[in-house]
C-alpha cells in the first residue's frame, strides 16, 4: 500500500497559550505552552510544564474554553493566518 500525502496551499499557524494567573497552581505564569494550529483548524499543543504533556483539540476555541480560566490565559498567535512563516 502507497502512502497519498495532500498537499496544502494554507499555513500551519503558530502559537503560544499565555498564563498570567496561575489559577490551579500547576503551570506557572508566562508562555505555559505551545502549538501549532493545522489549516482544517485541528490544534496540537505542548506543555511546558514539569511534566510536559502534548494533547489535541478540535479547534483553538475549544483550547481557550478548557485552559483560558476566564481570561487568566490567553492565545497568542506567532504567525498570522495567510501569512507564510
Amino acid at each position: 500500500m502507497t502512502t497519498q500525502f495532500v498537499r496544502s496551499d494554507t499555513y500551519l499557524i503558530r502559537f503560544h497559550l499565555v498564563r498570567t494567573e496561575d489559577v490551579t497552581g500547576v503551570s506557572g505564569t508566562g508562555i505555559v505552552a505551545g502549538g501549532v494550529i493545522f489549516p482544517d483548524g485541528t490544534v496540537a499543543m505542548r506543555w511546558n510544564t514539569g511534566t510536559s504533556s502534548t494533547a489535541i483539540y478540535d479547534s483553538i476555541d475549544d483550547v481557550t474554553e478548557i485552559h483560558g480560566h476566564n481570561g487568566a490565559t490567553v492565545v497568542s498567535l506567532i504567525d498570522h493566518p495567510g501569512v507564510a512563516a
